[in-house]
């Protein structure tokens, strides 16, 4: 179907309503869950529910672009995060499901398609925690515009603020600005929660997710490559590589070739390529990470919120949004025979 085979002189519109007095069923059972944060569940009730028409001054430009927007970013993060959670159920039971040794040695079941199943859900589940953190980054945008170097409204991208947060501040002026001070409590929030010091073992787990996360949507499920150990009783668990790409291949040789036998080499190794707990442990520690990086910023900006709402527009804000904007030139794919349809 064509658009223009459409109806398009519309007189009516059929839509979910605009105006709310209460909250949505799915952002009270994401809070009730404790799927989102408390804090994330807060900032939306203090928007009135995203209702149409309740924007305050400072997002309640004449088109109602900024407010729409800054709906539309609230609802992201919401929404990434309840996908996390479902990926990850997903994951843990496609894991349970997967074939190693061990099943074998106690004749236990196993699913064939399981492991294809729970490297499809893993990408997803990284997908979506990336998207709630780059959700964060808008977000901070609205009321910190200008003061996070890099950082612009409608790009949507964590890492300009994962940079801020790698150099200290520089040393504050006589007058500090609300939006300064903001700035600052929102750097000595999320430093020690993205930017853990040696010797956390915490260190890298942002870089770290990141790769993850690029090389699957780049790349696909193939990149993900695991090494299963297990137990002093068979109980077996799989691990994720640090470093890519994770090339096992070249430590394989021929038969009768010579190397170094060294006893410490093979434990060393692993020790230095894979994450040091197992894959399940790993996901469930890193949503509660990006969980706590979303309180975390929502929780500052619930007391920004209060303090700015009654601003003027923010139209540093509102120029960034329509900066971003892409428009592009394309309608439809014309008809290919067999394999098209107009």
């Amino acid at each position: 179907m064509l658009l223009e085979n459409c109806v398009l002189d519309v007189d009516r519109v059929v839509t979910a309503p605009f105006q709310r007095s209460e909250p949505e069923e799915d952002w009270v059972q994401a809070s009730v869950s404790q799927i989102i944060p408390s804090a994330l569940f807060t900032l939306y009730a203090k928007a009135n529910y995203l209702s149409f028409g309740s924007a305050p001054s400072l997002l309640s430009d004449d088109e109602n672009i900024l407010f729409s927007y800054f709906s539309m970013i609230l609802r992201s993060m919401k929404e990434s995060l309840v996908d996390a959670q479902e990926q990850l159920r997903l994951f843990v039971e496609a894991e349970d499901q997967c074939y190693d040794a061990g099943k074998r040695i106690r004749g236990e079941s196993w699913d064939k398609t399981a492991d294809q199943r729970a490297r499809r859900h893993f990408r997803y589940f990284l997908i979506s925690l990336q998207s709630a953190l780059d959700a964060v980054a808008d977000l901070a945008t609205f009321f910190l515009s200008g003061l996070i170097p890099g950082l612009r409204l409608g790009r949507a991208q964590f890492s300009r603020l994962e940079m801020w947060l790698v150099k200290p501040l520089p040393p504050a002026g006589v007058i500090v600005s609300p939006q300064q001070h903001f700035a600052t409590k929102l750097y000595d929030t999320l430093r020690p929660l993205v930017q853990p010091q040696p010797p956390s073992p915490e260190r890298d787990w942002l870089p770290l997710m990141r790769m993850l996360r690029n090389k699957a949507a780049h790349l696909g499920d193939p990149v993900f490559r695991t090494v299963g150990l297990h137990d002093k009783q068979s109980m077996f668990y799989q691990f994720v590589p640090r470093v890519w790409p994770y090339i096992w291949e070249k430590y394989m040789k021929p038969t009768g070739a010579t190397s170094p036998k060294d006893p410490n080499f093979f434990p060393n190794l692993l020790r230095q390529t894979l994450v040091h707990q197992d894959i399940i442990s790993y996901t469930n520690g890193l949503l509660g990470k990006v969980k706590d990086v979303v309180g975390a910023t929502t929780s500052v900006l619930n007391e920004a919120f209060d303090q700015f709402k009654d601003f003027p527009v923010n139209q540093s804000a509102l120029a960034e949004l329509q900066g971003s904007s892409e428009a592009h030139e394309f309608e439809y794919f014309p008809a290919t025979g067999s394999l098209g349809t107009a």
